[in-house]
């Protein structure tokens, strides 16, 4: 069945490449783009250690890896790091964030000889999946070159495991090129054994997106930053999606009847949205401003966040936080970070990429579901008239954060001991 995967992947290719090399040719920077994604990545330094090669498909990922990585530097102190990206946005923002050394690059498409290529360029000491990317072609590469592979923050969803299980041959000869899998519930551990992952080598280490700073800048501060008022409500709409964007202004115009000082954040979840974004400001003729653009969030009632990796401090500036990606099909987005911030959560029913997030907070009266703007509105309104009750559900969601911390660590013993081992 491997055969049968890399012809696919052999003929997707061939149609996506010479629409890549067209648009190339107007944008030279994407030439380079495909020399990494084709394995042709920067020989590493001889002189140096082998890196840790982390890959994290996108801004989601590289937040996890980047709670990941300093827990790994106390273990693993003389070994540097290198992270690939699937994304353009999870590029930029891991050479934002990571930390000074690190290289980062992109990943390399699963085709055939990429995976060999890649490895004899970098010569990694071991190849860090960060939540479940399963790449055959790449895991029998590493098989074959004596690359131990392990999954970080490995997870199941209800919506991938019905379709892993269709191809459940595959998977059971592809897992078994996996050394370790650090699963974030005992619901993940048993759905990758089911799959065929070696029981032996399967361990729960929790989820690694409950391990935030609780530190960082207060909220007063944050405000200053964003030039938003300190006594003016902030309703944050963080990483939202295509369509939702239209549904929380509708509801903040209709709440600035009983709240006329009431702010907005919108925080696309996507870069290439915020463009859209700002027309759709522009066409309601709402005033507001880009973050990009300076502080000047007191002369405007909306803000749009236009930046990557500011949002888990934005939330501070909230009074309610709405997170998106969930009135729609995609999933939700980090329920963790708003409720780590201390602040009330809402969310639509397309939670199921933080499914046990979601069902921790409601259960603990600190997560609310809405089903569209009317509810939206209906359960700011009620938040705000009632900053007693939000403050305590604020504070219940920060409680919940601070149980479920710890992940970042047990995940790193596991791959110091793995990796001590011999392995």
């Amino acid at each position: 069945m491997i055969y049968v995967y890399s012809t696919l992947v052999v003929l997707a290719a061939a149609i996506a490449f010479p629409l890549a090399l067209l648009v190339s040719v107007r944008e030279p920077a994407l030439l380079r783009d495909w020399q990494e994604r084709l394995g042709y990545l920067p020989p590493w330094p001889s002189h140096s250690p082998a890196p840790v090669w982390i890959q994290a498909v996108s801004v989601g990922e590289v937040q996890v890896a980047r709670q990941l990585i300093p827990e790994l530097q106390s273990l693993l102190p003389a070994r540097p790091f290198l992270m690939t990206t699937t994304t353009h946005a999870g590029r930029r923002l891991a050479r934002a964030v990571l930390p000074p050394g690190a290289s980062v690059h992109f990943f390399p498409v699963d085709l055939p000889g990429v995976g060999a290529r890649t490895l004899a360029r970098i010569r990694p000491k071991v190849l860090l999946l960060i939540e479940t990317e399963i790449w055959p072609n790449l895991l029998r590469s590493c098989a074959a070159a004596g690359v131990p592979v392990i999954l970080a923050n490995g997870r199941i969803s209800d919506r991938t495991y019905p379709r892993y299980r269709l191809v459940r041959s595959l998977l059971r000869r592809v897992l078994s090129g996996v050394g370790l899998f650090c699963m974030q519930s005992e619901r993940d551990a048993e759905r990758i054994l089911f799959l065929g992952a070696p029981e032996e080598r399967i361990q729960i280490t929790g989820n690694l997106k409950w391990d935030l700073d609780m530190a960082g800048p207060p909220p007063g501060a944050v405000r200053r930053d964003l030039g938003i008022p300190e006594d003016s409500p902030v309703l944050v709409a963080g990483s939202t999606a295509a369509g939702e964007e239209e549904i929380v202004v509708a509801a903040w115009q209709r709440l600035r009847a009983r709240h006329p000082d009431l702010r907005l954040i919108l925080a696309p979840r996507h870069p290439e949205r915020f463009g859209s974004v700002a027309d759709l400001l522009e066409r309601r003729q709402i005033p507001f401003t880009r973050r990009t653009q300076g502080n000047s969030g007191t002369q405007a009632g909306v803000l749009l966040l236009d930046t990557l990796g500011e949002l888990r401090w934005v939330y501070r500036a909230g009074t309610v936080c709405f997170v998106g990606g969930s009135l729609r099909t995609r999933g939700g987005q980090n329920l963790m970070e708003p409720a780590a911030a201390g602040r009330p959560v809402l969310f639509g029913r397309r939670t199921e990429n933080f499914s046990d997030a979601a069902l921790s907070l409601l259960e603990a009266g600190a997560g609310f579901r809405v089903d569209d703007g009317p509810s939206l509105e209906t359960t700011v309104l009620r938040l705000l008239a009632q900053p007693d009750s939000s403050r305590e559900a604020g504070a219940r969601g920060r409680n919940i954060v601070k149980a479920h911390s710890g992940a970042a660590r047990r995940t790193a013993e596991a791959i110091a001991s793995f990796l001590n081992s011999g392995v």
